[in-house]
């Protein structure tokens, strides 16, 4: 899977180039790893789902186990490159 060019992608654009495997968010970092595998690179399918600006209503996914203003964890089919990437639900991405 080649790198977004972007840092910052919209959450369909994520669900369509990174194919959550859970619907919902786990509440911890071991379900994550669980679902992810064991597989020498499987953090690379871990997202944490942050809430980045607590005055706003929009939520950002982030690559990789993130600890401040974690709300939960999503794992992937498809593993991530950029380590800087952003995923934002503001409808403006």
């Amino acid at each position: 899977m080649p790198p977004v060019e972007d840092s910052i992608i919209s959450w369909s654009q994520w669900e369509e180039t990174y194919k959550p495997i859970n619907q919902d968010m786990l509440d911890f970092s071991s379900e994550a790893q669980e679902l992810a595998g064991e597989a020498e690179e499987s953090f690379k399918h871990v997202w944490t789902v942050v809430d980045n600006n607590p005055n706003s209503v929009y939520l950002d996914i982030l690559p990789g186990y993130r600890v401040f203003n974690r709300l939960g964890y999503f794992v992937t089919a498809e593993k991530w490159e950029d380590v800087d990437m952003v995923v934002s639900n503001d409808p403006s991405y």
